[in-house]
């Protein structure tokens, strides 16, 4: 790897810089990330410097943080580590945990309460040889959650929870994110935030920043005040800037009618088989009506309104579910009672991964259907105006199963008890 410029690191108080927007997590970090990479080999190599800068929320010095490779999650410690660290200034790294998608930094200087303190590392990112989220087919890379980030701080503990192949786990403190992307001649990047005079994007108040890159084609319109650009890979048969671009101009004004105005200047959506990801400002999705339409809403349900997406997925994906019957992507409700796996609903992916992922559908088709009960118990337009309300009280923030169900039953004109007993809802 190559050595990049110094970094030095400092540790300053918290009002001698600017914090970046806190998103009220339980222990708000408040991280925000520089981050300036250099891509080869047509996009599916990037390398560069990143540093970090974060907040002790709590009420003792902090001597060590954790950082997030997610993007060696799928493939564990064995062979070729596709995200990688070195050369950090600020702190001592200790041996990659939990299959090497952790590695602790030890602070040379332990951060004080209310302190603000930064680090910084080379990376190398290498695109696995392989189709998927973080994958390549053909002219098309697929970053998905690569770049390294800073663990989720939760009462006063780090949160390690494994990877999760078929969903999320990973739980992001809110951050701003100012990143540069140099790619290779004839490769283009698809990549959120606000472009900048040095070339750099901004993103504000991201839970997470991904980005595609290859050679690619592009489609650009103003669609309700939001700057959409759909990707494509260059060859692909078939016309499907077009059509995403024609879906988009219907569903995102609906769903920011639902639950309120979209929270970013611009939106990004990758067009792939290979992918159906969301992320804040950037969607990977195929050109189906519901597809897309679920991946648009998750940057209201995750994205806008955080949650715990290891121990509670149910929070975004059937909020997402939910949004596509709601928005009009689908014609008929996910259901007229509860199922029997409706227990399964507020299960965390632990629970899914010891049996081997069954039943983790459940999730998005029980946990909409909850939602329907919810709208018909409440009523139509009362139920409307309190999800609305909530994904707005709760907007760049964080949702928990306890608030909803508080939000919900003090607009309800019936008791809810049974649904939330059924659904187990807490």
């Amino acid at each position: 790897m190559a050595r990049a410029a110094a970094v030095i690191v400092v540790v300053v108080l918290l009002g001698a810089a600017a914090a970046p927007a806190v998103a009220g997590e339980p222990d708000p970090t408040a991280p925000a990330y520089e981050v300036a990479l250099t891509g080869s080999e047509r996009g599916m190599r990037w390398k560069g410097r990143e540093t970090i800068s974060f907040t002790n929320p709590g009420a003792a010095p902090l001597d060590r943080i954790w950082i997030r490779l997610w993007g060696n999650g799928g493939w564990g410690c064995r062979g070729m580590r596709h995200v990688r660290i070195a050369n950090v200034a600020g702190a001592t790294a200790g041996a990659p945990r939990v299959f090497c998608s952790a590695v602790p930094l030890r602070l040379a200087t332990p951060l004080a309460p209310g302190a603000r303190g930064f680090v910084a590392f080379d990376v190398v990112l290498r695109v696995p040889a392989r189709p998927g989220r973080f994958g390549r087919r053909g002219n098309l890379a697929l970053l998905s959650n690569a770049i390294p980030v800073l663990a989720h701080l939760e009462a006063g503990a780090w949160r390690l929870d494994r990877y999760f192949p078929i969903g999320e786990a990973w739980t992001y403190p809110a951050a701003d994110w100012t990143v540069r992307l140099d790619p290779p001649p004839g490769v283009s990047v698809a990549a959120p935030g606000v472009p900048q005079p040095d070339g750099s994007r901004r993103l504000e108040r991201g839970r997470d920043y991904s980005f595609a890159a290859g050679r690619l084609r592009a489609r650009r319109a103003t669609v309700d005040g939001v700057a959409v650009t759909v990707w494509a890979p260059r060859g692909r048969r078939g016309a499907p800037l077009a059509t995403v671009m024609r879906i988009t101009r219907r569903r995102l004004p609906r769903l920011s009618a639902l639950f309120g105005p979209y929270g970013w200047p611009d939106l990004q959506i990758v067009v792939t088989d290979d992918a159906l990801m969301e992320h804040t400002g950037l969607i990977m999705t195929s050109p189906d009506d519901w597809v897309i339409t679920h991946e648009l809403a998750h940057e209201w349900w995750y994205a806008l309104v955080g949650n715990d997406q290891a121990a509670a997925p149910w929070l975004d994906e059937a909020f997402a579910s939910y949004a596509e019957e709601a928005s009009g992507a689908q014609d008929r409700p996910w259901c007229r009672r509860a199922g029997r796996s409706a227990r399964l609903v507020t299960r965390g992916t632990a629970h899914f991964r010891e049996r081997e992922f069954r039943g983790y559908d459940r999730i998005y088709s029980e946990g909409a259907c909850l939602l329907d009960l919810l709208r018909e118990r409440i009523g139509r337009d009362s139920f409307r105006d309190a999800l609305r309300e909530y994904a707005l009280v709760n907007r760049y923030g964080w949702s928990t199963a306890a608030e909803f169900r508080a939000a919900m039953d003090a607009v309800s004109p019936v008791p809810l008890g049974d649904l939330w007993r059924r659904y187990r809802v807490r």
